[in-house]
């Protein structure tokens, strides 16, 4: 199996919502010709769509549409049978990845 198909899947995890210490699901869709689709608040209506690309570890994301913020994101990526962790190297989209850079998500 190649990195890129280990990313591909049906992800959910929580993230902060708009009220201060609220949370709202997100359902992430990584689709194996190299884009992906955000859901926030699971409720089935796709609000940003984007690009990526993956080479070992490493996975470049980039939001092309319905995001406020176009650039690139790195990270580093490992996927075991709990899930898919996500640790930000470098990200030109100030907040995403939070505050401490890392996403984990569980299988869908």
């Amino acid at each position: 199996l190649s990195a890129q198909s280990e990313a591909v899947g049906e992800w959910k995890t929580m993230i902060p919502g708009q009220e201060e210490g609220s949370m709202i699901p997100l359902h992430v869709s990584i689709k194996d010709d190299n884009t992906y689709a955000l859901d926030f608040g699971a409720d089935g209506a796709v609000e940003i769509k984007g690009s990526y690309q993956s080479k070992g570890d490493q996975i470049v994301i980039q939001d092309v549409e319905g995001s406020d913020c176009t650039g690139k994101g790195i990270y580093t990526f490992e996927v075991n049978d709990a899930g898919m962790t996500m640790t930000r190297v470098s990200d030109e989209c100030e907040g995403r990845g939070g505050p401490e850079g890392k996403m984990v998500f569980d299988r869908k």
